[in-house]
């Protein structure tokens, strides 16, 4: 299923497929593309995608007062996971357009910008749906251990995929990988609690996780959770 970043009011009856709603008028506190857009004077050109050849995805990342939506270059990667936790330095991110926290398109975009990814709380991997899925020979045996976390900006839900016999609280208690594959992921901002988001597949930034736990048997993930 193709992710779908929405904007939900929370405390309406319908559920996270709710069509967007728009932002209200003092949408400027904590959210950078107000002030990234006046800075927009004029029409900017048309984007071409004319960037390096090779394995490439979409994206959307989302840090506590940026949100943006653009194509990552994966060089001689074939998954965004390996990329980001083998990558050093800013990352490029190509085509991009800076979205409003509540995920509406700005009329800011860039060729090409590049993000520091210490401040990068998740990056949601826009064509995980169409990604061709590892060889069968390579994989292995995985539980699904849900999770409910609070970074600085959002609280979030999601699953990871461990071992069998993998302890969760060695694994959280690691440095190593960077970022944590979640799938299922549904956010909530901590700026403005209307706003949810779900993601089929996330790589979540170790380092700005503040709190973490596991989902208690029974406790669904999504809406409910946070």
């Amino acid at each position: 299923m193709q992710s779908n970043p929405t904007t939900r009011d929370a405390d309406s009856a319908a559920g996270v497929d709710d069509a967007e709603t728009p932002p209200p008028s003092d949408w400027a506190d904590g959210d950078a593309s107000v002030h990234l857009e006046d800075l927009v004077v004029a029409p900017l050109p048309e984007l071409h995608g004319h960037f390096k050849a090779g394995a490439s995805c979409r994206i959307e990342l989302i840090g506590a007062h940026l949100r943006l939506r653009a194509t990552l270059l994966l060089g001689g990667h074939r998954r965004l996971s390996d990329f980001l936790n083998n990558h050093d330095g800013l990352l490029e991110c190509h085509d991009a357009t800076v979205l409003r926290r509540n995920g509406v398109p700005t009329k800011v975009t860039a060729s090409s910008i590049w993000v520091s990814p210490s401040d990068v709380t998740l990056i949601g991997d826009l064509d995980a749906a169409a990604s061709p899925g590892s060889p069968r020979e390579f994989v292995q045996p995985r539980a699904r251990r849900p999770i409910v976390v609070v970074t600085p900006g959002h609280t979030l839900t999601g699953d990871l995929y461990l071992a069998p016999e993998a302890e969760l609280s060695v694994f959280i208690a690691s440095n190593y990988p960077r970022f944590l594959p979640l799938t299922g992921v549904r956010t909530r901002s901590l700026a403005d609690r209307r706003i949810l988001a779900g993601y089929d597949f996330v790589l979540l930034n170790r380092s700005q996780i503040v709190a973490v736990t596991a989902l208690q048997p029974g406790m669904g993930t999504g809406r409910a959770a946070i």
